[in-house]
């Protein structure tokens, strides 16, 4: 929480977070919360990794979901070749999965203009957002 507080306090114009994880991203809302902005009407959040409780929030987290399963999978195969090969075989050096976007409620589709953010700012009113990141001057 203390870095989203952080970062309203900035004056940064942005118009979405995306957190580390879904713990963090929950804790995110929260704060957006408490300083007066609504969730994803002034503000989009996501999360990453898709824990099981990102879609029974209060307001249903949208994520990044990693395909643990096979990570995992991919994991144990490679371990497995590995030991069975002898010093000479080749082995996979990068394997490669794909994550998948798990879009919920805490979403919403980009405003026309970026503005800046603060505590100060009175949420709703003019304060249109539009990029995920710096806007331009």
């Amino acid at each position: 929480m203390w870095p989203t507080r952080d970062l309203l306090t900035s004056g940064e114009p942005f118009t979405a977070l995306f957190a580390w994880n879904d713990v963090s991203a929950v804790g995110a809302i929260r704060a957006f919360n408490e300083a007066g902005y609504r969730i994803p009407e002034d503000i989009s959040v996501v999360g990453f990794d898709d824990v099981y409780s990102a879609a029974y929030q209060n307001l249903p987290l949208t994520t990044v979901r990693q395909p643990l399963r096979r990570m995992g999978k991919l994991a144990a195969e490679t371990l497995l070749r590995r030991l069975a090969a002898g010093n000479g075989e080749s082995y996979p050096k990068l394997l490669t999965v794909v994550p998948e976007l798990i879009v919920r409620y805490s979403t919403s589709p980009a405003r026309a203009a970026a503005v800046s953010l603060n505590a100060t700012a009175a949420p709703g009113h003019g304060s249109g957002l539009a990029t995920a990141g710096p806007a331009k001057s």
